[in-house]
């Protein structure tokens, strides 16, 4: 509750849990002692004495969100409210022991940085691929160093903290839980629009991952129907063959937005793809939203949204199956760092 709504009151806060007023006073107080929350004021809420108002102690802990996305390479300071309170990113290094040496750099210049770190609770890692047995991550060529590694237990051992590893869109969509959509909408699927596409499903706030943590590998739904699905790299190829080239996805977002030459095309061949997937999903998971997220530029996200159509299904009585809304992630700034971050924080305290 005081993740999504800072600085309510403790009355409030009885109202919403359906616990007793002494309940909350008592758990409250804990927390207090605790150091997880901090008082933020008083107020009238009705007879009687002021409402204390409480909010999440931004500094009782924090964890660090790792963003590999072949092209490059984030790491990402997160707060106890979920606050960013700092980033770094580069290029991603060829090699597996450049990318260690890179985020070690990180992570000291970010703890100068920001002084108030004491308590590191972990790290998440976003990286594309799927698991296959054992739990190892089957990762795109780009990323092939890091193909079928422990890369938990690489990390671990560099960084000397606990560690958890998850496909970049599923973390993307647990940060869009937490601190985007999810703070009112607790079933979505989400759509992300990377390097490669891929997407999650969270359900009932949760993320599921399916029995070997595959679910959300929506591309490979795509692919399946006999259609190429749309990605950064995509539009990248697109607009260089007309005579506009980037090195890499990182440099074209960068760069583009909707009025670029040759984007409003890529968006039309687009919207027809990702229409008839949100019709699949809908289909399998009825979710309220499919949200499209991801390093689109949020111009050219919008245009797709606005050109996306989901086919309607045959009615029966006169009656059509509800179909889910179409949104933009909220979560637009390193979507995949923050929810990487989010994971061990979700685990420990948001459980």
């Amino acid at each position: 509750m005081l993740s999504v709504e800072p600085g309510i009151s403790q009355a409030t806060m009885t109202r919403r849990s359906g616990y007793s007023q002494s309940t909350v006073t008592r758990l409250t107080q804990l927390f207090q002692v605790e150091g997880m929350l901090v008082e933020t004021g008083r107020h009238h809420d009705g007879p009687g004495k002021p409402s204390v108002n409480l909010a999440l102690n931004p500094d009782y802990a924090f964890s660090f969100g790792i963003a590999m996305l072949g092209d490059t390479l984030s790491l990402l300071l997160m707060d106890f409210s979920g606050r960013q309170r700092a980033v770094r990113y580069a290029p991603m290094p060829a090699s597996r022991a450049a990318v260690v040496d890179l985020l070690v750099r990180f992570r000291d210049d970010i703890l100068r940085e920001v002084p108030q770190a004491q308590r590191i609770v972990g790290a998440g890692v976003g990286i594309p691929g799927f698991f296959v047995d054992g739990g190892f991550l089957n990762t795109p060529k780009a990323l092939g160093e890091w193909a079928l590694v422990d890369i938990r237990q690489l990390l671990e051992d560099a960084l000397q903290m606990p560690v958890e590893v998850e496909n970049d869109a599923t973390a993307a969509a647990v940060g869009e839980s937490l601190f985007g959509m999810g703070r009112r909408y607790r079933n979505f699927a989400y759509l992300y629009l990377g390097n490669s596409f891929g997407g999650g499903i969270i359900a009932d706030g949760r993320p599921f991952r399916g029995h070997h943590g595959n679910a959300g590998e929506f591309g490979a739904i795509s692919t399946l129907l006999g259609g190429d699905y749309p990605s950064l790299e995509s539009l990248r190829l697109s607009l260089a063959a007309r005579g506009l080239a980037f090195d890499d996805a990182q440099a074209m977002c960068s760069s583009i937005d909707i009025g670029t030459p040759g984007v409003e095309e890529w968006v039309e061949q687009a919207a027809q793809p990702f229409s008839m997937l949100a019709a699949v999903l809908a289909s399998l998971f009825d979710p309220e939203f499919i949200v499209l997220g991801g390093r689109l530029p949020v111009s050219i996200a919008e245009a797709l949204v606005d050109r996306m159509r989901i086919p309607t299904p045959a009615s029966r009585w006169g009656r059509y199956p509800p179909q889910p809304k179409l949104a933009l992630a909220q979560v637009r700034t390193h979507p995949v760092a923050v929810g990487a971050a989010a994971l061990p924080m979700q685990r420990l305290f948001f459980a």
